[in-house]
């Protein structure tokens, strides 16, 4: 039996310039102590995979290097690292100018190559490939892998099984199916896609182990991978982030205030079940009175949600309750007839900008 924890797309050093440099600080430090913790989980598993992306970029702050190396040195078990498109292997680059412990093997070529280990009495091989640039147009694995006969045969790297015109190593399931490895963990796809069974092979992803942006909703984890003689791998998620984010969809039909709408926002907090560990978007949508129009702000104040960081974005259309302006000879309803069929296109920024403009042009009237 072999036990991997399969793990990847960390981007320690994340620049997370989307907010004040304290608060900066302090998710890269979440990030920091999430990887010590995942380091920890794996002293229960005979091998660590890290399927690249290890670091958000070339440049790594001497204290997240630091901590890096000496974590995986403590480890002492097998490291595999298969560098990404964020932190490509390249001269100069942090993997060459870095005397990593022995332990630790890193793929440093866009080549196909292969690590051989014995744990125990089990051989185990495991192949892969690093990214030396930003960008890989090619699969390494489209030029066929033979693999180890009698060992355990495993896949690490960073790849895009979903797009074939990717420029980050597209390899289709079809290569993983003519490997005949036992499993292939991967890095890059961080709302990662459903397991896969490619011939032989078990396909999965990681995904995030920490959320940064809504681009990474929900529970990030790590994966942990058992495998026996003759079984198809056993895969398990371990759930590693400390906070998450999550986007809904509020349909606010009728509300004609900002203290509606913050109830209604309320509500929904509750029955997520909201706290300071959740980052909440809010797609506002329905019809709501041409003369209303939604303070985001203001909402977000009466909505006081202090235990959980809120973000709106509104997507409504002013047309409830509008019956009156239908009917109107007047200019106002002239007005809206004009920008009715805007006002129910299936684009959204022709949707919000006719909104804007019956909200305008009815204040002015």
């Amino acid at each position: 039996m072999l036990k991997i924890l399969h793990t990847g797309d960390f981007h320690l050093d994340s620049p997370f310039t989307g907010v004040d440099l304290p608060t900066g600080e302090r998710l890269r430090n979440e990030l920091r102590n999430i990887f010590i913790d995942v380091v920890e989980l794996a002293g229960s598993h005979d091998m660590l995979l890290i399927a690249g992306d290890l670091f958000d970029c070339g440049y790594v702050s001497p204290d997240t290097l630091a901590l890096v190396r000496d974590s995986l040195a403590a480890y002492g078990k097998p490291v595999v690292i298969a560098p990404g498109n964020h932190d490509p292997y390249s001269p100069g680059s942090i993997w060459t100018a870095t005397a990593w412990p022995e332990n630790v093997y890193i793929f440093d070529t866009d080549e196909l190559s292969t690590f051989r280990f014995n744990i125990g009495e089990v051989g185990v091989a495991v192949h892969g490939w690093a990214f030396t640039s930003p960008s890989l147009e090619r699969s390494p694995l489209s030029y066929g892998l033979l693999p180890d006969k009698g060992a355990v045969n495993l896949i690490c790297a960073h790849a895009d099984t979903v797009s074939p015109i990717s420029r980050y190593a597209p390899t289709p399931h079809s290569l993983f199916a003519a490997s005949g490895c036992d499993y292939a963990a991967l890095g890059h796809i961080h709302n990662v896609p459903e397991v896969a069974l490619a011939g032989r092979t078990t396909v999965a992803y990681c995904g995030f182990p920490e959320g940064r942006s809504f681009d990474e909703e929900g529970d990030g984890g790590v994966l942990s991978v058992t495998i026996e003689d003759g079984k198809a791998p056993e895969i398990t998620k371990i759930i590693t982030s400390t906070h998450k984010y999550i986007t809904r969809h509020l349909e606010i039909t009728g509300a004609a205030s900002d203290s509606e709408v913050a109830a209604r926002i309320i509500e929904l907090a509750k029955s997520e079940g909201c706290d300071k560990s959740v980052s909440l978007k809010v797609y506002l949508e329905g019809s709501i009175p041409p003369d209303y129009a939604p303070n985001a702000a203001q909402i977000e104040l009466l909505a006081n949600l202090p235990l959980c960081s809120l973000k709106l974005r509104d997507r409504t259309s002013p047309v409830f309750g509008a019956e009156y302006l239908a009917g109107d000879m007047t200019i106002k309803g002239e007005l809206y007839r004009t920008l009715l069929p805007r006002l129910s296109s299936a684009d959204e920024t022709e949707r919000a900008l006719a909104a804007e403009a019956l909200r305008i042009g009815l204040l002015a009237l």
